[in-house]
């Protein structure tokens, strides 16, 4: 881990990646129901926006990184997560647009798209760090930084579970009232849904800015490891 520096990226890259969706993820719920007041199918709807660009944009992510490549990709995604959050909370600080729930679906697809692009190709990482730990010290430990690769994860994910209960405390969540909440904390609650986690994807594009394994390098990479082992 200390003389790996992809390792290091993308580590924090993935600790920054699962906090970043457990925060999201968890507040969803308290968005639409004290937010928008919405209804169970509408809740169900917005969750489930947040599946199915992976059935839609998962399969162009080889003929994407040919066109933009590995790191633009990253920037483009991570930024259309980014917008995609902005409108969220645009759409919920404006009264005649926070009625129109069709534009909150928008929003939401347009966040999850970026997101699940993103959080998606991070995984294909894992080889090429792999590779270049093998590459550099001439030990191929894909068990041990598959292993790290797990804690990283938890601890976004702990990361990840903990902001939620500590911003609505903050903001005076009233657990028992089902109904409504007062406006600092459904100001709370649009923090928790769009403001955090965009602030954790820009630092999410600075960290992964540091990566510096292109393909044409990960290619050399692994010509010399075949050579080596001849």
């Amino acid at each position: 881990f200390v003389h790996n520096k992809p390792l290091r990226v993308l580590a924090f890259f993935f600790i920054t990646a699962f906090a970043m969706m457990a925060i999201g993820n968890s507040a969803g719920a308290y968005y639409i129901n004290y937010n928008l007041h919405g209804s169970a199918a509408q809740l169900s709807i917005f969750m489930g926006l947040g599946s199915i660009p992976a059935f839609i944009f998962m399969p162009m992510i080889p003929s994407i990184k040919r066109a933009v490549g590995k790191k633009g990709m990253f920037y483009i995604f991570l930024t259309v997560a980014i917008v995609g959050m902005t409108m969220l909370y645009v759409i919920s600080m404006v009264e005649s647009l926070r009625s129109q729930m069709w534009l909150v679906y928008v929003a939401q697809f347009i966040k999850s798209t970026g997101v699940i692009v993103a959080t998606g190709y991070m995984w294909a990482l894992v080889p090429e760090v792999i590779s270049f730990g093998e590459y550099t010290h001439g030990c191929r430990i894909a068990g041990i930084v598959n292993a790290l690769t797990g804690i990283f994860y938890k601890a976004g994910m702990a990361l990840g579970g903990v902001v939620p209960g500590l911003v609505l405390a903050f903001v005076g969540f009233d657990q028992t009232n089902e109904v409504s909440q007062t406006a600092f904390t459904q100001q709370g609650i649009l923090w928790l849904v769009a403001v955090i986690p965009a602030m954790l994807l820009l630092l999410a594009m600075f960290i992964i800015s540091r990566y510096d394994l292109s393909d044409e390098k990960i290619e050399e990479i692994n010509r010399e490891i075949e050579r080596r082992n001849k």
